[in-house]
C-alpha cells in the first residue's frame, strides 16, 4: 500500500503550520502555551502515523515462506 506513505507529510505540514495558527489560536490552552500543545501533540501523533504506515507495509525485509535456505549464509 504506497498511498500510506503520503502520511508522512502530515505531521511535517503541521509542525510548520503550527506558528502561522498561534496568531488566531488561543493563548493558553490546558494551561499551557497553544504552541507547546501543537507540538507535544503533534509528537505523540507522529509516531501514530509512522505506526500506520509500518503497519500498512509490512515486513518487506522478511524473507518469503515459499524460499527455503538449504546452504550456509557465510
Amino acid at each position: 500500500m504506497k498511498s500510506a506513505k503520503w502520511l508522512a507529510a502530515l505531521p511535517v505540514a503541521a509542525f510548520f503550520s503550527g506558528g502561522w495558527l498561534s496568531s488566531v489560536a488561543p493563548t493558553f490552552v490546558l494551561g499551557m502555551p497553544f504552541l507547546m500543545v501543537w507540538n507535544v501533540s503533534w509528537l505523540v501523533l507522529t509516531s501514530l502515523i509512522m505506526v500506520v504506515i509500518d503497519r500498512a507495509e509490512g515486513d518487506i525485509d522478511a524473507p518469503s515462506p515459499s524460499s527455503s535456505s538449504t546452504g550456509d549464509a557465510r
